[in-house]
C-alpha cells in the first residue's frame, strides 16, 4: 500500500480504527492497562487471548517522531490482531515531548520491557516498533530478556532525520538541539553505541516510504552485520510508511510472518 495524501492520513487511520472497532472477534481477546511508573504516559495496554497459551509476549511501541498527539492508540488494531494469532502484546505508551528527551523516552521503554520480563510464567519477549517507535525498538534490542526485535520503517539515525528535514524539526524539538548545537546529545543517542545486541533484528520498509527514507535502513543494517550484529532487511515494494499500521494490509502480514517463525524457534 502507498501512502495516502498528508491531507487524506487522518481519514485513512479513522477508517482502519473504524473497521477495528467493529469487528466481531475482538470477544476473543482481553484488554487491561497496567502501569510501569507514575507518569501518566507511563502505561500499557496489555492485549491477550482469552484461550490458549498466549506465554509470547510482543512489546509494540508506536511511533509520531515523539510529538504527544501520536499515541499507542495508533497501534490497538495491530495489537488486537496479535493477540488474535495468541501473542500477549504490550501496547506501550511512553513519556514523549515535551514530557521527556532522550534518557527520560528511553528509560520508559526499559522500564516496561523490565515489567513484561518479570511476569510469571516467565517467557520470551519479542518487540516491535513502528517509525519513532522503531528506533525504540531497537535502542531496547540489547535488553536480556529481548529475543527479536522487528522494526517497522524505523528511524535508525536521528541525525541524518535531524538534517533531512523529513521529520519537520520533531527529532530536534524532542532533544531541545540540534546535533551542530548538542553533538554530544546525538552521539548518545546513536544506536551503533547499542551493539552488540544478543537480539536477532529484522527490519521492515517500504521502498517507497517518504516519511523515513529506506536509505536509512539499508545503512543500518549494512553497519550492523559488518559489526557482526544479527541483522537483516525486508524491503517491502509497493509499499510505504503507514500500511503497517493495517492488520488488513500485506506489510502486516511480513510482520506477522517474522513473529510466527519467533514462536515456532522458541516452543523448540
Amino acid at each position: 500500500m502507498l501512502d495516502p495524501a498528508d491531507d487524506a492520513l487522518a481519514t485513512w487511520l479513522a477508517q482502519v480504527f473504524a473497521w477495528d472497532a467493529g469487528r466481531r472477534d475482538l470477544g476473543s481477546v482481553t484488554c487491561e492497562t497496567i502501569a510501569y511508573g507514575d507518569h501518566r504516559d507511563q502505561v500499557a495496554d496489555v492485549v491477550r487471548p482469552r484461550a490458549g497459551d498466549s506465554s509470547l509476549s510482543v512489546v509494540s511501541l508506536h511511533g509520531g517522531y515523539f510529538r504527544p498527539q501520536y499515541t499507542r492508540a495508533l497501534h490497538m488494531p495491530i495489537a488486537r490482531e496479535l493477540a488474535l494469532q495468541g501473542f500477549s502484546v504490550w501496547n506501550v505508551e511512553y513519556r514523549r515531548y515535551p514530557d521527556a528527551g532522550l534518557a527520560g523516552t528511553t528509560a520508559d521503554v526499559r522500564a516496561a520491557v523490565d515489567l513484561v520480563s518479570a511476569q510469571s510464567p516467565p517467557g520470551p519477549v519479542a518487540v516491535l516498533g513502528h517509525s519513532a517507535g522503531g528506533y525504540l525498538a531497537a535502542w531496547v534490542a540489547s535488553h536480556p530478556a529481548v529475543d527479536l526485535v522487528v522494526p517497522l520503517a524505523p528511524v535508525t539515525d536521528l541525525v541524518d532525520t535531524v538534517r533531512s528535514g523529513c521529520d519537520n524539526g520533531a527529532v530536534a524539538t524532542w532533544l531541545g538541539a540540534s546535533p551542530e548545537a548538542a553533538p554530544d546529545l546525538y552521539a548518545a543517542g546513536d544506536l551503533r553505541h547499542r551493539w552488540p545486541t544478543g537480539a536477532r533484528q529484522v527490519l521492515v520498509h517500504g521502498v517507497h516510504d517518504a516519511t523515513v527514507p529506506i536509505g536509512q535502513s539499508r545503512a543500518y543494517v549494512a553497519a550492523a552485520t559488518a559489526a557482526g550484529e544479527q541483522c537483516a532487511l525486508r524491503e517491502l515494494a509497493g509499499t510505504g510508511h503507514y500500511a503497517f499500521l493495517d492488520p488488513r494490509q500485506p506489510a502486516f502480514r511480513v510482520l506477522l510472518g517474522e513473529l510466527n517463525a519467533w514462536r515456532a524457534t522458541s516452543s523448540r
